[in-house]
């Protein structure tokens, strides 16, 4: 048993990082399940070996699934052996926290699906719990309070390249808010009335509409007359991997626009309105797009296949 590895913060460069006085802190997140562990082994054996960082704590974030405490040692010890064990893996272990998520749904949504009827039933309320806690409730987060970044990457994903610099520390240099790898689009029967909402919410708050309208902001065909309930997909920042200054979220603006979406539940428990369209509104809504925001182009990331443009580490780093 002596040669068993303990994982708890003991003497680790973590102890270390309040005396280096640098001004900010900042947390990896990962929302785990217990049919994902072994995705999760590879995205962090790439996290270990490419991504160049500070030792800033790694959150794995879990619910009712990995209560039993033996099923997370063992995926501890699964960890240790797959990243080679040794003195430098235990120091990189010591960083994770396992954090369990208290997930419940809304008390107007029924826990009857017959009786809420969701358009993406497979997954419900899962899928669903998870879009509302990373579009709102994760600012929430009382482990996150005192936080100033986080990085959020999935059980797949893979920065499978070396980088040649600090994500965390290029995004506090670059002073942004919002960075993200890739743009898509979801498709419309799952952003039911999300074209309408961003409508009618931005033409109420005048200064939101400037701001879209500032950053190029794309009404269907050109015209925001043209927004209507169904058949137009929404953008979407590909938020499996995104880096957010918590702060800039919890101003009382975006707070408000978060709040409204919420405010109906329906929006994400029965229409599945996604944290990745939502992001992708919000961030349009409220920050410059030029100076707050950063596409990580010179990250070599894979989920579910390669997304977004590409542009080699060291041309990111010249162009900023």
């Amino acid at each position: 048993m002596e040669s068993t590895p303990q994982f708890e913060i003991q003497d680790t460069p973590v102890k270390q990082l309040i005396a280096q006085n640098i001004g900010y802190s900042a947390a990896i997140l990962y929302l785990v399940n217990l049919y994902r562990l072994r995705e999760l082994l590879l995205s962090m054996s790439y996290l270990y070996n490419n991504v160049p960082m500070k030792p800033w704590p790694i959150l794995f974030m879990y619910a009712d699934d990995l209560d039993d405490e033996s099923k997370r040692t063992e995926f501890m010890l699964r960890m240790y052996d797959f990243l080679g064990g040794g003195q430098k893996v235990r120091w990189f272990m010591d960083r994770i926290e396992w954090i369990r998520l208290e997930w419940k749904l809304p008390d107007t949504i029924s826990h009857d699906k017959s009786v809420v009827q969701p358009v993406f039933g497979d997954s419900w309320p899962g899928y669903h719990q998870m879009c509302a806690f990373f579009a709102s409730q994760i600012f929430d987060h009382p482990r996150l309070q005192d936080v100033t970044y986080y990085m959020r990457m999935d059980t797949d994903s893979y920065i499978y390249e070396p980088l040649c610099y600090d994500p965390i520390e290029l995004f506090h240099e670059h002073n942004r808010s919002y960075a993200y790898r890739a743009q898509t689009t979801d498709p419309d029967w799952v952003t039911i009335g999300l074209w309408n909402l961003v409508e009618e919410y931005s033409r109420k708050h005048p200064e939101i509409d400037r701001q879209l309208e500032r950053n190029g902001w794309s009404w269907p065909e050109g015209k925001r007359e043209n927004v209507k309930p169904k058949g137009l997909d929404f953008p979407t920042y590909y938020n499996n991997f995104e880096i957010v200054k918590l702060d800039a979220f919890r101003r009382p603006d975006v707070r408000a626009w978060l709040d409204e979406i919420m405010r109906v539940p329906e929006r994400i428990y029965k229409y599945r309105w996604g944290d990745a369209p939502i992001r992708y509104a919000t961030v349009s809504m409220f920050f410059d797009l030029k100076t707050d925001v950063e596409e990580y182009c010179g990250m070599q990331y894979w989920h579910n296949g390669i997304h977004g443009s590409v542009c080699s580490c060291s041309d990111q780093l010249r162009n900023h």
